[in-house]
């Protein structure tokens, strides 16, 4: 039985590696040859998401890429490698010696700092011994590093093995060992390789992460969205911030002095919005997750307020701070919990008109209670009321450049 191949630093504790020289080379110089550096085969076809067996004996769900990022969360970039026991899939006759052991240390380790992963397939031995084409081999360089990920496609029963990969990953690190760039490449003809999408992520000049972009890494001509991380002179999380193509700001994530995620604000269309109302994309605080459709307005957005339909009651209300905000079954008028704020019947075009005192105090009880403000358009249909952030504060937020850790209100 093969033995477990040892671990090296996890995923989570790699911000910051020792400096390490890899001979991986640039990710983005082609595909054609893997130079010097041996073969690992490993016995698993990952065309398909699934689930392999981890070093600790747990579940390890596979993704199509080497590194992603999720939309909320925790919004460092992952692996899921680092996490898989490779030697449960090596393949007999494959490399040995330092390269098999590279198999753990080149998939442990994080995106974050030191050494970090990348797909996996392999070669396999066939019922008489001979060598059958299997779907991956893995490249390591002698340091550890995952430096390249081989596709090959089945052959077809009986056909000859493909001598060349259909495709896979090219993965390039910084001299301390710090993943940068995964680039992904797919078989063109003439037996050339074309660059399909890459990943890159940015570091300062202490290695800490500071930009990640999922596509199209550097094309002024075509540029994609990407994500900021803004830390303070020392080196800790202020800020996240979500971007498009363009350039403009969609989320910023911030975070306490101890990493820990706090507010966060996002811009977007109010996913309620009456007739005649600005169809702008607005920036607000997101409130916790409840069952309601928000209803994100700027400040004047309360003198005219419409529900479209005549004649119906319509009331805003606070709800109170014990009553939970995700029980559906708390979800009709109840004046028990819900102290009334303005309320009236809407007009012959559905408005809803608040006097200009009532503006004011609902204003002020949407900053005070975020979360807790609702608009009961009818007796039975509510929304929640956001109040939208002021240009000037979401400039001051979305700027990378401000260090503070206020820079969002």
């Amino acid at each position: 039985m093969l033995e477990r191949l040892p671990c090296v630093a996890l995923l989570a504790a790699a911000l910051h590696a020792a400096p390490a020289l890899s001979a991986c080379g640039p990710a983005d110089a082609g595909f054609a040859a893997p130079g010097t550096l041996a073969a690992t085969p490993v016995s698993v076809d990952l065309s398909h998401e699934r689930v392999l067996l981890g070093r600790h004996g747990e579940r390890v769900p596979t993704r199509p890429a080497p590194v992603w990022a999720e939309d909320k969360g925790d919004l460092l970039p992952r692996t899921w490698m680092d996490k898989v026991d490779w030697s449960a899939y090596r393949v007999d006759g494959g490399a040995d010696g330092a390269v098999n052991g590279a198999v753990a240390g080149g998939v442990n380790g994080g995106v974050n700092g030191g050494v970090n992963g990348g797909v996996n397939r392999g070669v396999n031995r066939g019922a008489d011994g001979g060598r059958a084409v299997a779907p991956t081999r893995l490249y390591f360089d002698p340091e550890g590093h995952l430096c390249r990920i081989e596709r090959y496609d089945r052959p077809a029963r009986g056909g000859p093995a493909p001598q060349q990969p259909a495709g896979g990953f090219a993965l390039e690190y910084d001299a301390r060992g710090a993943l940068l760039r995964v680039a992904e490449y797919e078989q063109a003809p003439g037996a050339t390789y074309a660059m399909v999408g890459q990943t890159c992520l940015k570091r300062d000049a202490q290695g800490a992460l500071i930009e990640f972009i999922a596509d199209r890494c550097g094309n002024a001509q075509d540029p994609a969205g990407s994500r900021r991380f803004v830390r303070d002179a020392a080196g800790a999380l202020l800020r996240v911030i979500d971007t498009t193509a363009l350039g403009e700001p969609v989320a910023v994530q911030t975070y306490d002095g101890n990493g820990r995620p706090r507010q966060r604000y996002v811009r977007q269309y109010s996913p309620y919005a009456a007739a005649g109302e600005s169809s702008a994309s607005l920036p607000y605080a997101e409130p916790a997750p409840q069952r309601d459709r928000l209803h994100i307005l700027e400040r004047e957005g309360l003198s005219r307020l419409s529900a479209e339909v005549p004649g119906n009651e319509w009331r805003i209300v606070r709800i109170a701070d014990d009553v939970p905000l995700d029980d559906s079954d708390l979800e009709s008028w109840d004046p028990q919990t819900q102290t009334v704020l303005a309320q009236g019947l809407t007009g012959p075009l559905g408005q809803a008109p608040l006097k200009p005192d009532e503006q004011e105090r609902i204003w002020k009880a949407m900053h005070d209670k975020p979360g807790r403000i609702l608009w009961y358009v009818d007796p039975m249909s509510r929304v929640l009321l956001v109040p939208a952030m002021a240009p000037a504060a979401w400039q001051a937020c979305t700027d990378p450049a401000n260090l503070t850790g206020q820079a969002c209100p």
